[in-house]
Formats: C-alpha cells, sequence, structure tokens
C-alpha cells in the first residue's frame, strides 16, 4: 500500500479525534514523503567530532566550511547535482542560488553571526557526489543535534532523519551526551552507524581497543549492535575511507528505493501505534463503567488545576539551571586568561616593530591588529568552552525531561487506576535552541585621543612609552572579552533553557487536552462503534504496509 496513503489516512483519523499529541511525528511523516524518496544522512556528533572534515573527505574537495567559529543553526544539505550551485532557502521569501565560493556567508557564524541573514537551510548540489544519487549528506552544527533558532525546519529535524553517522572523536569516545544521542537516533530511523573520527591520533593496538569499548558501551546502553567505522581524512587512511563510501554506496545509495522503504515503513508503524494507544485509551474509556470514568475524568480535572504548579516547578528548575550555566562559563572562559594574554602579547612584541609613523598611524596599526588577534583568540576560546557547555545544555535537557516524564508518569497512573490499561502516551523530544555565538568589542586605546595631537609627540622619544602602554593593555582586553564571551554564552545557553520550558510546558499541555478530550467525549453518542471502526482501519493500514 502507498505510505503517503497511509499517513493520510492516519492524520485524518488524528485529527478526528484531535490527538494533537502526534503533529511533530504526523508531520514529519508527510515532509519525508513530499521529498522524492530522497534519504538524508545526519552526520550527527558533538563539537570538534570531525563532522565537516569527513563529509570533506568524502566529497574529495573542501566545501563544508571548518571555520574557527563554529556554525550557525544553519542546516546543509549536500547531494548530486548535473552542476555545482548551491540554493538558499530562507525562512520567507523565494529560494535563490548562490555560488559554491559563497557558501560560508550563509552557513558559518563569521559570515552569518546568529543566523541574521535569517537561513532555514541551504541546498549544494555536486557533481562529484554522482555515486550517491538519491541520498543527502546533512552537515548539522552544534550539540550533537540540529539546534534550532526559531525554525520548525530545524528544530523538528531529529523526526526526519533518514539515516545517520553518528561522529565520536578517538580521543574523546562515548561521553554520556554521545550515548544520549544514540539512543535519540535509534528511536527515529533504523539505519544508523557510528563514525569513528580522528583514528591517526592513536596507534593500530589502540585503535582495536577503542574499537572494542566503543563497541561495548554502545550495545549495553542502547540494546542495538552498532556498525563502527573508523576513518581519518589523513594520508594513508585510503582504506579505511573507501569502507565508508562502500557501506554509503550498498546499505543506502545502492539500494535507496529499499533504504527509503525501511526508514519511512519505520517512522509510519511508530505513528500507526501511537495512534492505535490513545484510540485505545478512548475505547476502553467508552466502554467502562460511568463510576471509572467519571473518577477518571476528575482525576484528569485535578492534574489540570494543578498544571501550574507543575509549570512553577518546572520554571524554578529551568533557573536553577540557568543559574548553574552562569557560573559554569565563568569559571571556563575565565580559566584562559593566562594562556590568551600570554599568547597575544608574545605576538604583539613581534608585530610592534613593523609598525612605523606617527602616533595616529601606529595606534591605528595597533587596533587593527588587537581586533584581528582577539577574534582569533576569543573565536578558539569559544569554541572550545563551547564544547564543554554543550555538555551542560545536553545534561538540561535530561532534566527537563525527566521532570516531564514524571508528569506523563502522573497520568499514566491515573488511566491505570480508573481503566485498567497502561498507557505510554506521545514521546517528548525537545531540540534545544543553538545559542547564537558571541561577538568581540574594542575599549579605545587610549582614555583621551592622543593620537589626534600625534603632531605633537615626537615618537622617537616616546615609541617606548607607547609600546609599554600598548603592552598593559592586552591583560584588560583579554579579561573583558573572555567577561563578554562568558556573559553571551551564558545569556545564549539560558535563551535555550527557557526554550526547553516552553517546549516542556506546551507538550504537557497538548497531552492533557488530547487525553481529556478522548476520554471526556467517550460517552457521546455511538463514539464506541467510531472509535472500533478507526481502530480497524489502523489494523488494516499496519498490515498492508507490512
Amino acid at each position: 500500500m502507498d505510505l503517503t496513503h497511509v499517513v493520510d489516512r492516519v492524520g485524518a483519523i488524528c485529527r478526528r479525534f484531535r490527538i494533537d499529541s502526534l503533529a511533530p511525528q504526523l508531520a514529519a511523516c508527510e515532509e519525508m514523503l513530499g521529498d522524492g524518496g530522497v534519504v538524508d544522512v545526519a552526520v550527527l556528533g558533538q563539537f570538534k567530532a570531525g563532522k565537516s572534515s569527513f563529509l570533506n573527505g568524502l566529497i574529495g574537495a573542501p566545501v563544508v566550511p571548518t571555520d574557527v567559529l563554529p556554525s550557525t543553526a544553519v542546516v546543509t544539505r549536500i547531494g548530486y547535482g548535473p552542476r555545482e550551485r548551491a540554493v538558499v532557502h530562507g525562512l520567507a521569501g523565494e529560494p535563490f542560488e548562490i555560488p559554491l565560493i559563497r557558501l560560508a556567508e550563509f552557513v558559518t557564524e563569521r559570515g552569518n553571526p546568529a543566523n541574521e541573514k535569517r537561513v532555514a537551510v541551504v541546498d549544494v548540489e555536486l557533481p562529484a557526489l554522482a555515486l550517491y544519487e538519491g541520498i543527502r549528506f546533512v552537515d548539522t552544527p552544534g550539540l550533537g543535534s540540529v539546534f534550532a533558532h526559531n525554525t520548525r525546519v530545524s528544530k523538528e529535524w531529529m523526526p526526519r532523519v533518514g539515516a545517520a553517522l553518528v561522529a565520536v572523536s578517538v580521543n574523546h569516545p562515548l561521553s554520556e551526551d554521545d550515548l544520549l544521542l544514540l539512543n535519540d537516533v535509534s528511536s527515529h530511523t533504523p539505519e544508523a552507524a557510528l563514525l569513528l573520527t580522528k583514528v591517526d591520533l592513536v596507534s593500530g593496538e589502540d585503535l582495536a581497543a577503542v574499537i572494542e569499548f566503543t563497541r561495548s558501551q554502545s550495545t549495553s546502553r542502547t540494546g542495538k549492535e552498532w556498525r563502527i567505522l573508523p576513518v581519518s581524512n589523513r594520508p594513508g587512511f585510503e582504506g579505511m575511507r573507501d569502507e565508508v563510501a562502500e557501506y554509503l554506496r550498498e546499505r543506502i545509495a545502492g539500494r535507496r528505493e529499499e533504504a527509503f522503504g525501511e526508514i519511512v515503513g519505520h517512522k509510519v508503524h511508530a505513528l500507526v501505534a501511537g495512534c492505535r494507544e490513545y484510540l485505545h485509551l478512548a475505547e476502553r474509556a467508552a466502554g467502562a463503567v460511568d463510576t471509572a470514568r467519571s473518577e477518571l475524568i476528575e482525576a484528569l480535572a485535578r492534574e489540570r488545576r494543578t498544571f501550574g504548579s507543575v509549570k512553577g516547578e518546572l520554571r524554578l528548575l529551568c533557573n536553577h539551571l540557568q543559574a548553574g550555566v552562569r557560573t559554569a562559563a565563568d569559571e571556563r572562559f575565565h580559566a584562559y586568561h593566562g594562556e590568551v594574554a600570554g599568547r597575544v602579547t608574545a605576538a604583539l612584541r613581534e608585530a610592534m616593530p613593523g609598525w612605523q609613523g606617527h602616533l595616529g598611524r601606529v595606534t591605528r596599526e595597533f587596533e587593527g591588529w588587537l581586533a584581528d588577534a582577539m577574534m582569533e583568540e576569543m573565536g578558539a576560546v569559544s569554541l572550545h568552552g563551547e564544547g564543554h557547555l554543550a555538555g551542560f545544555l545536553f545534561r538540561a535537557q535530561a532534566s527537563v525531561e525527566r521532570s516531564v516524564r514524571a508528569f506523563a508518569d502522573r497520568l499514566a497512573g491515573e488511566i491505570e487506576r480508573a481503566l485498567g490499561i497502561r498507557f505510554e502516551g506521545a514521546r517528548f523530544d525537545p531540540q534545544v535552541e543553538e545559542p547564537a555565538h558571541p561577538d568581540v568589542r574594542l575599549s579605545p586605546t587610549f582614555d583621551t585621543h592622543f593620537e589626534l595631537l600625534w603632531f605633537l609627540i615626537p615618537m622617537p622619544v616616546f615609541r617606548p612609552l607607547v609600546r609599554r602602554h600598548f603592552r598593559r593593555r592586552i591583560p584588560w582586553e583579554v579579561e573583558k572579552n573572555l567577561s563578554r564571551v562568558a556573559g553571551q554564552w551564558a545569556d545564549a545557553l539560558g535563551a535555550s533553557i527557557d526554550v526547553l520550558f516552553r517546549d516542556a510546558t506546551a507538550f504537557l499541555g497538548r497531552e492533557m487536552e488530547t487525553i481529556a478530550g478522548l476520554v471526556g467525549e467517550a460517552d457521546a453518542g455511538n463514539r464506541l462503534e467510531e472509535i472500533r471502526a478507526a481502530l480497524a482501519e489502523l489494523a488494516a493500514l499496519e498490515s498492508a504496509v507490512s
């Protein structure tokens, strides 16, 4: 049976019974089926896990930017096309084409700070990927998933993953955050593998030990056997790169239609199962004695009345997390002060002899040089600190998920007591918002504008004093910009935690309304017959798909 027809019918059932909790999964299935059978292979992983470098190695050219500053929350999809081109899809307006050399202007923080150009996704087409026709590689920025600014396209990305390569660096194998990501990936696609990157950093014997450790940990923590693909872009590792390419061609590109069917079938089965569970709840409520149904309706009403308290508890939890991230950011970034100030001061000593002329000219030379030096240093510091804070954000997500699960379990308990059935409900699958990246700002070189009086200041006499003044500015400029980076990251991650709070409360609100609607309307007229007819239709659809 046509999967599009199945999804359409499930969507109609969800709308008829107002099962709003399944809206994200329904939208993901509809969007994937509307893509014409293209399989999106998402390359996921933590910061600096080698995702972009891997893609460039696969393509055979430095197409994907690997800037010192991390990417913005802009998804880049790379697939086969008869000519090289890139198409930018904005949050509003028509898509437009750009030369490939301008890609960094739209997908990196340096070219598109905080996604100020309001880009939703960029599609890149390359003749070099002819062997992979029918699949798109998706370069995902950020904390192991795609983190949105304000767009549904990326916010709901994980349910739309077709296949996945989860990149794990050999020198940081399988952190707790990686294991959370593996579990998330497993629930959304049957076709996924572990990409063990940077294997050139270890010996052959150590690599074997890392592979065995990765295999045992991933299997024990997820309950799934993972294909592990070691890889490096360094010379001498061509055999490993060929093995990855063969896996992609054989498992996905070479059997694209079959793979697409398996992947979409996996998602559609999950959608049907979710819809069936809600209808079983409605059926049991419709067939229950009046007292049992009335007790459940009253219990749901109590939960709705106390929902304000639940939101308050979640708000307190998020406030605590935000306070913690501010402390963590401040401690993390200021730890770099001595190292950064030392490097910049040493570089300044080397640069100053080349600055000649009057005070105004030398001051402009210094300010331009310092701006470039601070941008490079703060970019590197931001990147390293960002990786540390990424784990904090994952833990914040896990904390909110636990709170949501506790409330959902309480609802499930009320349903089991009244109707005697176990009820799971929809899954809360938050996608935290990627923080915008901080800027770098410099103070005036002199408290008063001495450089405007350059004609009164003989540089042969004052040059040593001017240079000493320049050197003394370095620790202050480093301190100031580290404070700004820490503060901006704390604010940005705080905003991401606010998004988690809004997503969690919205999810719980939808779940309560869906359950209350199904239970409250269960005794309306011939609702029981209508529910059973819908369940029979779901069974027929699932049987046809199988």
